[in-house]
């Protein structure tokens, strides 16, 4: 705990931001607050939250409150709507205590406009949960950002294989990397080495060790150009009752550079013929890897494109803004159909 209370004091600068892209009107407020929510934690983190958020909450501009986490200390008594954008099951996460996060969500249920579910299984959660109006965002990805970074076709090197992710013991299937080297082909790995769930640094350093090549955090601008050099982008998580709910936005990010998507069978991730492939273990992983290798048309690239598009942050953010405005203008008793988001997968 220690250790983490060091980072996050770390963290504690906006300057921590920096590299990022910032729109204008943004502010970026990292607060240092403990990593424990209960006892004399939670009176400290409440202190905290509701001193940072102080001038928000006197502001005479509408306010909204949309929150990631159901531990909002009661911040949505100060806005005028409340969104809760639950991406995963996070009761089940490793570490994680489910009775608190239940005991968070059952009071934001009855203080909320808008809860919006990655996942179809996160949106019949919230439902269970008591939120009265739920609609279905799956996630998205930053699909302009990995566009402008498009290399020619030439870099693309057709045995490469990517995942780029949280690299952490409590949600990846380690055995498929392992596989996916024995098979011959080149595996490349970026994100952080998740502390949270399980320290996998042994894991990648053996990786490493028999040839992957690991790329640490990498920014998205950077990130997309090894893109373009891959040929198929993994998704290897384990089946646990936290991946249930899993949303991988990497989905649309691998499809916005052109790759094929091997995936193991979480159930958001849909199988799209050529594209989009679910495998049900190590084996099968491989040899569906070397299947859309050899099968790699420059058509497929296009029609993976356009997946993507239909799947970006430039076009959720339309409809993000639109149900803003309905909610503030008091229109949020009855969700309209285009509220709701479902997966659209298809070109």
């Amino acid at each position: 705990m220690a250790k983490r209370l060091l980072g996050r004091k770390k963290q504690a600068s906006p300057s921590e931001m920096a590299g990022r892209p910032r729109p204008d009107g943004l502010s970026v407020i990292s607060p240092l607050v403990a990593p424990i929510h209960t006892g004399i934690f939670r009176a400290f983190n409440r202190y905290r939250v509701h001193r940072i958020f102080r001038q928000w909450a006197k502001s005479k501009e509408p306010r909204i409150l949309w929150t990631y986490t159901p531990l909002t200390y009661g911040l949505e008594k100060y806005a005028q709507a409340t969104v809760y954008h639950c991406v995963d099951l996070l009761g089940e996460f490793p570490g994680v205590s489910s009775s608190m996060v239940s005991v968070a969500e059952d009071r934001l249920a009855q203080n909320t406009n808008v809860a919006i579910g990655s996942s179809q299984v996160v949106e019949q959660h919230l439902v269970e949960r008591g939120f009265k109006r739920v609609v279905h965002w799956p996630n998205v990805a930053d699909v302009e950002t990995i566009l402008e970074q498009r290399l020619p076709d030439s870099a693309r090197i057709k045995n490469r294989v990517v995942f780029a992710g949280n690299l952490s013991k409590a949600k990846i299937d380690f055995t498929l990397f392992h596989d996916v080297i024995s098979a011959g082909f080149e595996l490349h790995l970026a994100g952080p080495i998740a502390e949270g769930g399980g320290d996998a640094t042994l894991e990648i350093e053996e990786l490493v060790g028999r040839g992957a090549v690991y790329h640490g955090l990498m920014p998205l601008e950077e990130l997309s150009r090894l893109y373009w050099t891959c040929s198929v982008g993994l998704i290897p998580y384990q089946l646990t009752p936290y991946t249930r709910g899993v949303n991988p936005l990497k989905t649309f990010e691998y499809l916005a550079a052109g790759m094929a998507v091997v995936s193991t069978a979480v159930p958001a991730v849909q199988e799209i013929k050529g594209h989009v492939s679910i495998v049900t273990g190590p084996r099968d992983c491989v040899a569906r890897i070397a299947s859309l290798v050899e099968s790699a048309e420059s058509n497929n690239v296009e029609t993976r494109i356009g997946i993507a598009k239909k799947n970006s942050w430039q076009e959720r953010g339309k409809i993000a803004r639109a149900l803003v405005e309905r909610t503030l203008d008091g229109l949020s008793d009855v969700i309209l159909e285009k509220d709701v988001v479902h997966p659209d997968v298809h070109s």
